[in-house]
């Protein structure tokens, strides 16, 4: 029987285990009270989603159709994910019984010869096996992995061994695994076998996949789990009317890339062959260098390319990339990937989704000056209005992929180091409560953090015990600062980013954590329109705008500048930032009690609030400085 090789560094906590408070939880409560419970209404394809009266066959098992096909699997995968991980981390009685009832299908459903989580299919049958192969294989199969991880979340929050054993029968057969796309199954797999999951059987089919999988020009997906061919770089646009044959590699769906990443780091886990997370870290770099925007995840207006104002990145990929990152962190255990998280979730995170979490865009650009479609630079147009708040988008994807985005962050924000401990790796107000060497321990952290410097964690132990706490200290902060109980620690964060604070911990232990923030501009270029020069201003882990008065979130007022220019060389000269007290209830304003006042190019004062405050906004202002 087989045995993985390798342990992730910081081991990822069970839902529930984290929970929010102060602003944090004002945000989850509104996405608890916005599409997290009301997705059934949303549209008509959220009631179907793997439920016990619709069983889509032949080529309705493909996306495509709005009334009869199977789409629904991949929002119900998406759904059920954030549903059960915000349903434990708000501890609330109504929407985990809501997760029960949802999964309930698949928990009682399930058997052995399921084609992937297609209960109603039996894979002994070669008819049925054809159906899927032919009409929806890629499409279904896919769902299916994205599914697993809404089951073995809830396994996780629950101990239902029927949501393990659903994910086990799901993924026995490595037929299934090249069915996929992107490579989610295997992911599935390898993380139902860390559970205890399966036996022989599953190890098979992950060891035959491995052995046998296929080639990247046969299926995409398995470009990820290779070296970054620079090479063969080239850049461009993939339009609407063409086919999917004509896709160069570097045109890839976004989704398809951060889904890939995301599962080799659990191949790696598998095999504990280090190439796997060398690759990743390439791709993060060739991201970084071309296709990062400002508020910190790639652009993804259906394919990846070049960096600019007004590129568009789908909301899937906000969800994609915090959990891609965080995966990541979990696995080598460097605060620099809790950074990324932080950068896409307070920024992009927040920006997809409207202040009452009802309506959304598919696609956000950096700057929104109005309503006008991500088609402005020329991409992928989503029917025109990829760029609105709407109430929902087709397809649905996105519409259920944004409730991931809030309850996997709070999730993630703590983790157990391999070697005992706790580790701090995302930062905002909560309450964690779990065992540490078998001992309660409960740590409440108070913070207005990323809109305030200071975060204090409170310690309450069953016992005196003894652990090391680790801190992730973030690479933008030059001079943190640590005080145990108000006596100020010398600490530096060592390699892997992380601060380590190692003492025999009581109630009533106080750590005081301060990470001062300064302004600072970052400079790019768009080559999407011939290297045209770009610049930036962050504060902390926040990208800053210059927010426009709205009429609604997706009109202006009229008669405002939009053309605000800056230079680079100089926007920082006097530059200020205040701070008043927090709202009562936070909901992103755009009255925002953070601000930086700076001076445009022309001498203009300029204020600018946090990215995800502006839902009409410029973020990346023409740079006068490289004129």
């Amino acid at each position: 029987m087989r045995s993985t090789n390798a342990e992730p560094s910081l081991a990822s906590l069970r839902p529930g285990e984290v929970k929010p408070r102060g602003w944090l939880r004002d945000w989850c409560l509104t996405a608890r009270n916005g599409y997290v419970s009301r997705l059934d209404e949303v549209d008509p394809a959220f009631p179907r989603a793997w439920s016990a009266d619709f069983h889509p066959r032949g080529q309705y098992l493909h996306w495509g159709d709005r009334n009869l096909g199977a789409w629904c699997a991949e929002g119900g995968a998406y759904w059920f994910e954030g549903l059960v991980r915000l349903a434990w981390a708000l501890d609330d009685a109504e929407l985990k019984d809501m997760a029960r009832r949802r999964l309930e299908p698949l928990l009682s459903r399930m058997h052995p010869k399921s084609i992937g989580l297609v209960y109603w299919l039996d894979r002994d049958d070669p008819a049925q096996m054809r159906e899927v192969k032919v009409d929806g294989a890629g499409f279904i199969m896919g769902a299916s992995g994205r599914t697993a991880r809404a089951l073995l979340a809830y396994y996780d929050a629950t101990g239902d061994e029927r949501a393990l054993r659903a994910v086990v029968w799901s993924a026995d057969d490595p037929r299934f695994f090249a069915m996929g796309n992107p490579l989610t199954v295997p992911a599935a797999a390898i993380e139902a076998w860390r559970r205890g999951g399966g036996g022989e059987q599953l190890a098979g089919a992950i060891d035959s996949f491995l052995a046998n999988k296929p080639a990247p020009d046969v299926w995409p997906a398995m470009r990820y789990g290779q070296s970054v061919p620079y090479g063969d770089l080239r850049f461009g646009v993939r339009r609407d009317d063409d086919p999917n044959t004509d896709w160069p590699w570097q045109l890839q769906h976004g989704v398809l890339a951060h889904e890939s990443l995301f599962s080799f780091a659990k191949v790696f886990l598998w095999t504990g062959e280090q190439s796997y997370l060398a690759n990743i870290r390439e791709w993060l770099a060739l991201w970084d260098e071309k296709t990062r925007q400002p508020h910190g995840v790639t652009v993804a207006d259906e394919q990846y390319g070049w960096a600019g104002p007004l590129r568009g990145t789908e909301t899937c990929d906000v969800a994609g990339d915090i959990l891609l990152n965080t995966t990541m962190a979990s696995i080598a255990g460097e605060g620099q990937f809790g950074d990324r998280a932080e950068r896409s979730f307070f920024n992009a995170g927040a920006a997809c989704v409207s202040r009452d979490f009802m309506h959304h865009v598919y696609f956000q650009t950096p700057n929104r000056p109005d309503n006008s479609d991500v088609t402005s630079a020329g991409p992928h147009s989503h029917g025109g209005n990829g760029c609105s708040y709407e109430t929902k988008h087709w397809p649905l994807c996105c519409t259920a992929a944004l409730t991931r985005i809030l309850p996997g962050f709070v999730q993630w924000m703590w983790m157990k180091p391999r070697g005992g401990g706790l580790a701090a790796v995302l930062y905002g107000p909560n309450t964690l409560e779990t065992t540490v060497g078998g001992v309660a321990v409960r740590i409440t952290t108070e913070t207005d953090y990323p809109f305030g410097e200071t975060l204090t964690m409170r310690v309450e132990t069953a016992k005196p015990t003894r652990f090391p706490l680790k801190l992730r200290v973030p690479g933008w902060c030059a001079n943190p600062a640590f005080a145990v109980n108000g006596e100020a620690q010398s600490l530096a964060a060592g390699g892997d980013g992380f601060a380590t604070i190692e003492r025999e911990w009581r109630t009533g232990d106080t750590s005081d954590i301060r990470f001062p923030m300064e302004p600072r501009v970052a400079t790019m270029r768009d080559f999407n329109d011939g290297g045209k020069p770009y610049c930036s201003l962050s504060l902390g882990p926040l990208l800053f705008a210059r927010g426009l008065a709205e009429i609604d979130e997706n009109t202006p007022q009229p008669g405002q500048l939009t053309d605000w220019r800056l230079d680079s060389s100089r926007v920082l000269d006097g530059a200020t930032v205040e701070r008043d007290a927090m709202p009562a209830f936070w909901d992103w304003p755009l009255a925002s009690p953070l601000r930086i006042r700076a001076t445009a190019a022309d001498g203009s004062p300029l204020e600018l609030v946090p990215y995800g405050c502006a839902k009409l906004r410029i973020s990346m202002f023409q740079d006068e400085a490289e004129q």
